[in-house]
């Protein structure tokens, strides 16, 4: 048993965490500073305000094993998908950890995954079981903590013409400051969890339903991590990724983007009375699912592993999470032949294009475009082979949408409409980066714009503006619209299916 000083034990816990952190906040600030001066400066204030929290957080010898194992799980799970997929790990991504399911861990897994993390995890904590901390130095570590404190204080102070502007302008920092902005983010996300939640204020109580004798079927299909820029219908010329839907008469919006980056943000807000700049994770709302289930007959069935999002609460629902998402196509079929209210909503919620795994989310027969990439490990595949991979999803997705059309078409309702769009974009190693999950307003255009499909049966009445700046902020104003239900929350600007439908502000 090797026996240490407890601040020997701190400075090198903080140094094991500075140096993991080369593939985040050093990565971070090299990007940012040119200034070699300035660089190293802003480094000493990264490493002393480290070994200051250390020091704070392991005060007492029980705490400082228990803290320690804590700091280096988090530091070592969240550097290797930062490193591995340029991802930024802020509040929503930890809130899409405590929505994954088994399916999405197993496709996260690779020999790189287990090999990163038996260095940088398994071994760190067997290595503890071999150290005794010290006993005492309460005074030392006092000491030490006060003087880290002035230090960061006498750099910062004498620096400050640089670094607080510098602090300003890049107030993203602090996402970058692995494990401690990601534990203060499950802490928070936690203890939401727990906290009692008040009554849910409803809305639209002023609504009412105005029947034109004509009887309605709106299928909404809710894909899942589609970008815009590889979809055919916008101009993407590499794979004919809408090859089922671009006979059927559909109409496409060009101009159209998420509320989120992340399903836990973009479900929710799509659904919302609030827009996207106003929405508030986690509110205390009805959304408009709630208030059409007063008057039609509201369904949704789902395939995501992140289930509705609580969206679906109150409403009739089927959730499972099985590998493909044709079963939805069978089920919707079902729902149609047994329906018995007059106007009918069915929300479709798809696993879609879901990564990294892009290669297990169809069919092989629909493994269209070729040569592909069979891991998750996207940084080691071609673009090339990167883009096939993702192509086909969305070939897939394109299927699942045409072939609800047709179910549809066989439908007895007068008036008739399917629209699909995604929950948010994806990243493809652009600029480096993968996935999804950037804070909004980092995000790169990629995980923001998002393909949106209508078909009618019927001559729609706004094809000249297509081309209009729209959003998933539309979602709620138009299905309100669709089944003729009137409120004060209704926008007749923000319905799709108004003539007075604008450009969103």
């Amino acid at each position: 048993m090797l026996k240490i000083n407890p601040i020997l034990f701190n400075f090198v816990l903080s140094a094991y965490i500075i140096a993991l952190n080369y593939f985040s906040m050093l990565a971070f600030l090299s990007n940012k500073i040119s200034d070699i001066y300035f660089f190293t400066i802003v480094n000493i204030i990264y490493f002393t305000l480290i070994f200051l929290v250390v020091n704070i957080l392991c005060f007492f010898r029980i705490l400082a094993y228990i803290c320690s194992i804590i700091l280096i799980i988090c530091t070592g799970f969240s550097i290797y998908f930062i490193k591995t997929y340029n991802v930024v790990i802020d509040g929503n991504m930890v809130a899409n950890v405590f929505l994954t399911d088994k399916r999405e861990m197993s496709d996260l897994f690779s020999l790189s995954f287990v090999f990163f993390i038996l260095l940088s995890v398994v071994l760190p904590i067997i290595l503890l079981r071999f150290i005794s901390i010290k006993k005492g130095y309460y005074l030392a570590k006092i000491v030490s903590i006060i003087l880290s404190a002035i230090l960061i204080f006498v750099i910062v102070f004498t620096n400050s013409r640089t670094f607080i502007p510098f602090i300003r302008t890049n107030d993203n920092i602090r996402y970058y400051n692995v494990p401690f902005h990601q534990i203060y983010s499950a802490i928070k996300i936690t203890k939401s969890k727990f906290t009692p939640k008040e009554e849910m204020v409803k809305i639209g109580l002023d609504a009412s339903i105005q029947d034109d004798n004509e009887s309605k079927t709106f299928i909404l299909v809710v894909g899942e991590t589609a970008r815009a820029k590889n979809y055919s219908l916008g101009g993407y010329t590499k794979n004919d990724t809408n090859f089922y839907t671009k006979n059927l008469n559909i109409n496409y919006f060009s101009n159209f983007t998420s509320c989120g980056t992340a399903t836990a943000q973009s479900l929710p807000c799509m659904f919302s009375l609030h827009d996207r700049v106003d929405f508030k994770k986690g509110e205390n709302y009805e959304n408009v699912l709630n208030l059409l289930n007063r008057f039609i007959d509201v369904r949704w069935i789902d395939n995501n592993s992140g289930g509705c999002q609580n969206v679906c609460n109150d409403i009739n629902s089927i959730i499972k999470s099985k590998d493909y998402d044709g079963w939805l196509v069978d089920e919707t079929k079902n729902i149609l032949k047994s329906k018995k209210d007059k106007n009918t909503l069915i929300i479709v919620h798809l696993q879609g294009s879901h990564g990294p795994s892009y290669y297990l989310r169809y069919p092989k027969e629909f493994e269209k475009f070729t040569p592909t990439c069979n891991t998750n490990k996207l940084q080691e595949c071609s673009e090339d082979n990167l883009y096939n991979t993702y192509d086909n999803t969305l070939l897939y997705t394109d299927f699942i949408v045409a072939s609800l059309i047709d179910v549809l078409k066989t439908d007895n309702a007068d008036k008739k409409a399917l629209f699909y769009l995604s929950d948010h974009g994806e990243s493809l190693g652009e600029n480096g980066f993968y996935l999804h999950g950037m804070p909004y307003y980092l995000a790169p255009k990629e995980q923001i714009q998002i393909p949106a499909i209508l078909w009618t049966n019927y001559e729609y009445n706004n094809k000249d503006k297509l081309d209009f700046k729209l959003s998933q902020d539309n979602l709620f104003s138009s299905l309100l619209g669709f089944f003729n239900i009137s409120t004060k929350d209704y926008r007749k600007n923000y319905d799709l299916f108004s003539i007075d439908l604008e450009n969103n502000l």
